[in-house]
């Protein structure tokens, strides 16, 4: 009798320890300590249900449904908000494509050839980059031309460099980890980018046979104990600048369903990809929790785009995996 009662003891002081973070997470606009719990949600669950189908067994009949019927609301919560993407029929009039593809570099990422050659082949219209170092932006700037090839004109200058697979690419200061970076097929109006720098935003208007298209890159600090709210406000002011079609991307350190993210949607009229994408795997700063990964990078979109197809494509050396998108307009 004593060892049950010393397991059910402890059975409910882990119940109690995951479900009041979670529960408190739903109440993530209060404060940002209440966000970076609601990050977690899917996790919690993950120790939760098992522990209260535990504590089922041992209770009376009566109380076992209750604790069966908390197991089953959970469940059935997880299963919602961990499905991946559903594709919704194309509009008709939506005939061009844009390829995006969305990375946070890791500003340790010694593997700068094995991602222009990824770039070289899968030709993504418009890359969103964060942690991009000096070294990083040194190595990127090679693709900005073709090595020895010339273009011959009868206007001047006669002879120029041929334009190689990016050729327009425009860098942001942020912190000490790196910047924020956009690389693009499509030339860039200048009078339409803006580096916030320093606040981790990056906005530049790309010209798809000449149709204005909104660029941002972003990369904002972990909500608690860290300066995210901060952040979130000064640069939602740029959005007021910013008039659709935009997409904006990033590592936003936050979940879709974050108090953080709801701001950004709502300053920029744009709406998060929706779909679980596990982006960051953690194991590779912290080798003692193998497989424990987040969601933290997203695509936002104003209502003119509609995605065909996103999905985390393979490892290319950073913590983060890219995200790749196929967007009709």
């Amino acid at each position: 009798m004593i060892i049950k009662n010393s397991i059910k003891f402890l059975l409910y002081l882990l119940a109690f320890g995951t479900a009041l973070p979670f529960l408190l997470g739903f109440a993530n606009d209060l404060h940002p300590l209440l966000d970076s719990f609601s990050h977690f949600r899917v996790h919690l669950l993950f120790i939760l249900l098992p522990t209260l189908l535990l504590l089922a067994f041992f209770h009376e009949k009566r109380n076992t449904f209750v604790f069966l019927g908390l197991v089953a609301l959970g469940s059935l919560y997880l299963y919602f908000v961990t499905e991946p993407f559903h594709a919704n029929s194309i509009d008709k009039n939506k005939t061009h494509t844009l390829k995006h593809v969305q990375f946070n570099l890791n500003f340790r990422n010694q593997h700068m050839e094995e991602f222009k050659d990824y770039l070289k082949e899968t030709k993504p219209d418009v890359v969103t980059l964060q942690e991009v170092t000096p070294s990083h932006m040194k190595s990127l700037e090679e693709l900005q031309y073709k090595s020895y090839a010339l273009n011959f004109s009868k206007n001047y200058p006669y002879v120029s460099r041929e334009k190689g697979v990016y050729p327009y690419q425009v860098y942001c200061p942020f912190q000490a980890v790196g910047g924020v970076a956009i690389l693009s097929k499509h030339p860039i109006n200048e009078e339409k980018s803006v580096c916030l720098e320093g606040k981790g935003l990056l906005w530049s208007q790309i010209l798809v046979e000449k149709q204005p298209i909104n660029i941002v890159s972003i990369h904002t600090y972990w909500p608690y104990p860290y300066r995210q709210p901060e952040q979130i406000a000064t640069i939602q002011e740029i959005f007021k600048h910013i008039t659709p079609p935009t997409l904006i991307a990033g590592d936003f350190n936050a979940a879709a369903w974050s108090h953080s993210v709801k701001e950004i949607e709502k300053a920029s009229k744009t709406k998060v990809v929706e779909g679980m994408r596990w982006s960051i795997i953690l194991a590779k700063q912290f080798s003692i929790i193998p497989n424990f990964k987040l969601a933290i990078d997203h695509v936002l979109l104003s209502k003119e785009f509609q995605v065909e197809k996103i999905f985390v494509e393979k490892s290319l050396g950073s913590d983060h995996f890219p995200i790749v998108s196929k967007i009709k307009y």
